[in-house]
């Protein structure tokens, strides 16, 4: 199956209760800022379950419900208690880091009631940036109006920093990410790993 297949099956594919998630992918290393100007490595995150969307504050398209989508997730947890000891993150990355300074990003937290305990928004360079949204596969293309053409994925990363779960807007309910989180938890962290 080539990639390009898998990923078409993993975006459509409805959640199974209890289904294994497979490995799609190793995320490659980066270093970003922060909402509060903090730099921040994946390096820095291993260990943790992540849940990794791709969004720009400016958007008038499925940004806005991404983000409102990841406020729901980040809520449940919450309700859930999955969120205590640092063991799940949320990570947005901005697709327009010219725009998108640490400022704007935490402006645009504040909107969603985007909790920094467990979320992070994160920009840098526009070259840096650029270089993170193509190594995940993403990218983002110049629209009319000031806006950027680009896909609504969301990224699932288990504690060793693979891939195995690609969610799109429509699969992108609490409840169903809720439960993909709490079976990557059972597994545990890496071996050898504290956190």
């Amino acid at each position: 199956m080539t990639s390009a297949m898998l990923l078409c099956a993993c975006l459509l594919a409805a959640p199974a209760a209890g289904r294994p998630l497979a490995v799609i992918q190793q995320v490659p290393d980066f270093t970003l800022t922060t909402q509060d100007d903090a730099t921040l490595r994946f390096a820095d995150l291993k260990g943790k379950v992540l849940l990794v969307s791709f969004v720009f504050t400016t958007c008038n398209g499925s940004c806005p419900a991404t983000t409102h989508r990841m406020g729901q997730v980040q809520q449940a947890l919450k309700e859930r208690g999955l969120l205590k000891g640092g063991r799940v993150r949320l990570l947005s990355i901005t697709l327009d880091p010219v725009r998108d300074t640490p400022e704007v990003l935490r402006r645009y937290m504040k909107l969603y009631d985007a909790d920094p305990a467990s979320w992070t928004f994160l920009t840098g360079s526009r070259q840096r940036v650029e270089k993170v949204i193509a190594a995940w596969g993403m990218w983002a293309k110049p629209a009319a109006n000031g806006q950027l053409d680009h896909p609504s994925r969301v990224f699932l990363v288990d504690q060793r920093g693979r891939v195995r779960e690609i969610y799109n807007l429509d699969f992108l309910k609490a409840p169903w990410v809720v439960e993909d989180i709490e079976s990557l938890l059972k597994v545990g962290p890496m071996p050898g790993r504290g956190n």
